[in-house]
């Protein structure tokens, strides 16, 4: 009898280290989400913020030229759109509000981010029959932000390695498709779309579909679906702006 007791009793998920799960999140997703669902999402998104600020502060002039010529394509688009003609003094301005914001002010952007993308994960996944809590949606958009990291020390590395003064956009430095094309001859909805496809965007995509998974107690076909939705929704603004570049 109490045995039986014992064993219908369901057994909290084990605690872990931030440490332990900062390995895990890479080879193990669905432990850390189980075991840190109901902690705070302070720790990883904390981390995210801090972490991306050092390595861009350290970095960020390996891959300076690239956000140069990326803000003035943008800013030529922009003007070409609207009907406007854009100056020199334009151009530099903008590059030199975009660089500023890029060094100083991507902990808080990145933070920012997070809580919007958890906050969109959180109600995406009531399409899909979710029990995920927001508190949950935030600790999983905090862990699933870690590949980014990642991403930007490739760019760091690719940066050194490579001659950026003949890149036109950043992603050029992409780990994905968009890479391979050429933003000036490419339809730009296509191109955004491209964008989307960077292996650091789709794993932090399958990180939230496992978390959705995980802590909104889903079955694994809407789980997936889930992954295609929230892909969607997050980059319903650059796809804006590659359609209105068209």
């Amino acid at each position: 009898m109490t045995e039986s007791a014992s064993a219908s009793v369901a057994t909290p998920p084990a605690k872990s280290s931030f440490w332990e799960a900062l390995i895990d999140i890479f080879f193990s997703p669905a432990s850390v989400f189980r075991r840190w669902q109901f902690r705070s999402a302070w720790p990883p998104m904390l981390f995210v913020a801090i972490a991306t600020g050092v390595i861009v502060a350290l970095t960020f002039n390996t891959i300076e030229p690239v956000f140069d010529a990326e803000i003035a394509r943008q800013t030529a688009q922009q003007a070409k759109a609207s009907g406007q003609t854009v100056t020199p003094e334009a151009i530099a301005l903008g590059q030199k509000i975009g660089i500023a914001v890029a060094k100083y002010g991507i902990s808080i952007a990145t933070l920012i981010s997070m809580f919007i993308v958890g906050s969109a994960a959180y109600l995406v996944g009531l399409l899909f029959k979710s029990k995920q809590t927001y508190q949950a949606a935030l600790v999983v958009a905090g862990w699933a932000y870690m590949p980014r990291l990642l991403g930007i020390l490739a760019n760091a590395i690719q940066g050194l390695a490579m001659d950026v003064t003949q890149m036109k956009s950043v992603q050029a430095l992409s780990l994905g498709p968009a890479r391979f094309f050429d933003p000036e001859t490419t339809n730009p909805l296509l191109f955004q779309v491209l964008g989307r496809l960077d292996l650091m965007i789709v794993w932090e995509t399958v990180l939230l579909a496992v978390g959705l998974y995980v802590t909104g107690k889903v079955s694994k076909s809407n789980a997936a679906l889930f992954g295609v939705a929230i892909w969607f929704v997050g980059g319903l603004w650059v796809f804006r702006q590659g359609y209105l570049a068209m």
